[in-house]
């Protein structure tokens, strides 16, 4: 919880110190990133030979609002990129309380996998670009772990 707490007062600093003037936008990038099919999550020694989960489908979620849904690829390989404002007004809540949740049972990228319970990862926080009058948040998958069904 700590860390969360630093890695939104971080964002927030880093946002507020630039120089924002009218017109510049913020936006909040996750990813690329990387979805194994595994009840693990973890890439293993081999991350080549590391499955993915192609077409599962990930809620970027903030607290108990999901902000924005994508699929992932062919290769289990997914992207969000949302405009700051839709994240903070949609979730009233700080990029601290978001976290990457996959949707699509496990059991569809292996049988036998469970098919309940879900893939999920908080995101980290990566850099700021400031790409002219675009201020750019830019954060990636922490690392997706099992969640069993309560």
């Amino acid at each position: 919880m700590a860390t969360k707490l630093v890695l939104f007062v971080s964002v927030m600093v880093a946002a507020l110190a630039l120089p924002i003037t009218k017109g510049t936008s913020v936006e909040v990038q996750v990813g690329p990133s990387f979805v194994p099919c595994n009840i693990n999550g973890s890439l293993g020694v081999n991350v080549t030979a590391t499955p993915a989960f192609p077409n599962a489908q990930v809620q970027l979620q903030c607290g108990a609002v999901v902000v924005a849904t994508t699929t992932t690829n062919a290769s289990g390989v997914f992207s969000f990129s949302l405009d700051f404002t839709q994240v903070f007004l949609s979730a009233r809540v700080g990029l601290s309380n978001c976290n990457l949740v996959v949707i699509t049972p496990l059991s569809t990228c292996n049988p036998m996998l469970p098919p309940v319970g879900v893939l999920t990862s908080s995101i980290v926080f990566v850099r700021t670009d400031v790409l002219g009058v675009r201020v750019v948040l830019i954060f990636r998958a922490a690392g997706f772990r099992y969640i069993p069904p309560t």
